[in-house]
């Protein structure tokens, strides 16, 4: 038959065939309305069959009554165009969508969690517990201070030498770009589940980025503490429904996490020489007086 043949009906609800690249389970065209309803891990979808398709509709219909009863309590928003998930603190339901109009999860199904800044554990959680690590992010990229104060001269002298003949900026010189990489890429989310057609979900929330023209440390820090605030609710909102009345536990820098994954120990420091590095930015701007006076008070551990 070819692509413009008249297609049997669909197997599973007589519906119409979709002429333009219609789905196929076990060699059967499968209607687009149908087809639509699957939400599973890949694996299991690529491996699929009509039997397995039967059976899973049968769940999809089940979970309609879950859909049906969802009322929205908390919602992670994790970019325009990224991932967004849905909590029900009252049913302790959660839902991988802006609206249940997916898998509806009970809390339940939730094994444990890993929340990652790149490959270095953020937060972990199971029914044993909550594990909040220190993230050492606002200290590597107040680092970077130094060389964004010499992007910043480097850029005002080729502005001046620009200006040098008749005073006007004759945008002549050629253009500087901060291309520094970040302290990491981005926050990298795992649910792990105890579900017939989930194993793992993973989703990310890109990090905060400096400016290629006019990069900013306190900037960057600010923009990363409102990310965090939004992983912190997501930790909240997954604890809630999956982990109630568990604690928290902060673990130290350096400690290795339940998954295996070791972070490095931070490098010993003299702190007079510290405090004389964080004055000298304060005093180039790059960071205000409460903030050296409150690296001040930690360097000397008062």
């Amino acid at each position: 038959m070819g692509l413009f043949s008249k297609k049997p009906p669909c197997p599973i609800c007589g519906g119409k065939i979709s002429w333009f690249l219609p789905s196929k389970i076990e060699g059967q065209y499968i209607c687009d309305t149908c087809y639509s309803k699957i939400d599973m891990d890949n694996d299991k979808k690529c491996n699929l069959t009509m039997q397995g398709f039967k059976e899973y509709l049968a769940f999809y219909d089940e979970n309609q009554h879950l859909k049906s009863k969802f009322a929205v309590s908390e919602k992670i928003d994790f970019g325009i165009w990224d991932t967004k998930i849905i909590f029900d603190y009252q049913n302790k339901l959660f839902c991988m969508s802006k609206n249940p109009d997916k898998t509806v999860f009970e809390g339940k199904h939730l094994k444990s969690f890993i929340i990652k800044e790149d490959n270095i554990p953020l937060f972990e959680g199971s029914s044993e517990g909550i594990r909040c690590y220190t993230s050492t992010v606002p200290e590597r990229a107040m680092a970077l201070a130094p060389q964004i104060a010499q992007y910043m001269m480097s850029k005002q002298l080729a502005r001046a030498i620009d200006k040098m003949d008749d005073g006007k900026e004759n945008r002549t010189a050629p253009i500087q770009l901060f291309d520094i990489p970040e302290p990491f890429k981005a926050f990298n989310v795992e649910l792990y589940l105890d579900h017939p057609y989930w194993t793992v979900i993973k989703c990310d929330m890109d990090g905060p980025r400096f400016s290629h023209e006019h990069p900013n440390v306190n900037d960057y820090i600010r923009d990363y503490q409102d990310s965090i605030k939004e992983i912190e609710k997501l930790v909240k909102a997954l604890k809630t429904v999956a982990f109630p009345g568990t604690v928290e536990i902060s673990v130290a820098f350096g400690t290795t996490s339940a998954q295996g994954v070791q972070k490095s120990v931070a490098p010993s420091v003299d702190p007079i020489e510290e405090i004389k590095r964080y004055k000298a930015l304060m005093e180039e701007g790059i960071i205000s007086q409460q903030e050296f006076e409150a690296k001040k008070k930690q360097l000397l551990g008062i």
